[in-house]
């Protein structure tokens, strides 16, 4: 193994047990019995609420426009399409 293999598993190695560590300390403190009430509470700051708006916004917009656009063919097909079924 190079030197770099040894370094890379060292530090893996320690930020597994330093995770392992916070994991247990949060447990034995309550940290994480709180962590639900912390975020609810944090999603619903008005700060937070103007920033999301805008961007629920435009995921909506977005998932709207790739249901409207033709899969294929573009818009001369689609077109040709409708003007077919206009002379039925």
């Amino acid at each position: 193994m190079d030197n770099r293999q040894v370094m890379l598993n060292s530090l893996i190695t320690i930020g597994a047990v330093s995770a392992i560590y916070g994991i247990t300390r949060g447990v034995q403190n309550g940290t994480f019995q709180r962590l639900p009430k912390i975020f609810s509470n944090a999603m619903n700051n008005p700060t937070i609420q103007e920033i999301r708006q805008p961007l629920q916004n435009m995921i909506n917009n977005q998932d709207s426009q790739h249901t409207i656009t033709p899969s294929q063919g573009g818009v001369e097909e689609t077109q040709q399409q409708m003007d077919n079924m206009n002379q039925l």
